[in-house]
């Protein structure tokens, strides 16, 4: 994807000393607060525990929450343009939405210089107002105990066979609609919205797929076995199977979708300095790799060391790394509205 960059190379000699000052600096606190935007329930509980009382809050600054759905941070951004201050400092953030919000220019770059710890984000995560932290795949889970064999690809799940034991997640609806992409064309490059939404009107037909509010609602079917398959995150599925629901992952052929969760900062933000240690001290290697074997995310610094056994269950194959498909922001900025539509008026209809 041409929105993607791949992280700037640092340059020898002088400017490796400017890195090195450039570090010193963002670990030296200087106090006051710094106003975040982030989830609520065990995202937030997890941030507090790994990165913001340890680090941030022991540096000296106040960390001011503001909990909401990410809906609520993208419109609040969005009506700041009008405000002489953002209302935020920091917002935590998906690939998705923070491309959006870029599109706008509502978001100012992150320097390496204030945020040095970008030079080891993982390359090809990070966008210049992005700040990726740690990252997953749309694939499949599936009931093991109760399917004799794994679903190969997303195109398996057209199949008659799993007629009614298909769950989807409605909040997810754009990445069924990405699965039916790369099972008409391999690809999220171009995406033919008529063939699209005729396979996906096939789908319907075929496996009477059943459809969920959320993550939660699917997790809590998978366990009372009213469906058997799902496509979900591969962090997702790691979460279920640890609070005891018979699932597995399945790698789809047709590779898996991206999810990056990440940092913005906003224009006008109120705070800036807070705001790019805040930034740093969230890319903290050890804090990610406590972090994750919670979450079960990959995590986007590659200075993290995961234990050898939670490496194995969380992170990808290099082969699978290679496959996985970073979503199309361009067209769904043209494209969602419609797509919605189409989703809410004719498929779940």
């Amino acid at each position: 994807m041409s929105y993607l960059v791949n992280r700037r190379a640092f340059l020898a000699g002088a400017s490796g000393a400017v890195a090195l000052l450039s570090g010193a600096g963002a670990s030296r606190a200087e106090g006051g607060q710094v106003i975040v935007a982030n989830w609520g329930g065990d995202w937030n509980d997890r941030t507090v525990q790994f990165f913001e009382a340890p680090i941030v809050e022991k540096a000296g600054y106040t960390v001011v929450r503001d909990l909401d759905g990410f809906d609520q941070r993208r419109t609040k951004i969005i009506a700041s343009r009008r405000l002489p201050k953002a209302p935020m400092d920091v917002a935590h953030m998906d690939d998705a939405t923070a491309f959006e919000l870029a599109s706008l220019d509502l978001l100012d770059p992150i320097d390496e210089a204030a945020v040095p710890r970008l030079k080891d984000v993982v390359p090809g995560l990070r966008t210049p107002t992005f700040a990726p932290w740690q990252y997953s795949a749309w694939i499949i889970g599936y009931n093991p105990k109760k399917l004799k064999e794994a679903p190969k690809s997303f195109a398996d799940l057209w199949d008659p066979k799993y007629k009614g034991i298909v769950g989807l997640s409605d909040a997810h609806w754009f990445h069924h609609i990405e699965c039916a992409a790369l099972k008409i064309g391999k690809s999220l490059d171009k995406i033919d919205v008529p063939a699209v939404k005729a396979s996906m009107m096939e789908w319907k037909k075929a496996a009477s797929p059943r459809i969920y509010p959320n993550h939660l609602q699917i997790e809590q079917a998978l366990k009372n076995e009213e469906i058997l398959v799902a496509p979900e995150y591969k962090a997702r599925i790691l979460q279920f199977a640890s609070e005891g629901v018979d699932v597995v992952s399945a790698y789809p052929d047709e590779g898996g979708i991206s999810i990056i969760f990440g940092l913005c900062l906003p224009k006008k933000r109120p705070n800036p300095q807070p705001a790019n240690f805040y930034c740093n001290a969230l890319l903290d290697p050890e804090g990610l790799t406590g972090l994750v074997q919670k979450s079960f995310y990959s995590p986007a610094n590659t200075k993290s060391v995961l234990p050898e056994a939670a490496a194995k269950q969380i992170e990808f194959s290099d082969a699978e790394k290679k496959s996985i498909h970073n979503r199309n922001h361009a067209f769904w900025l043209k494209n969602r509205d419609d797509l919605l539509d189409w989703w809410n008026k004719e498929f779940k209809s």
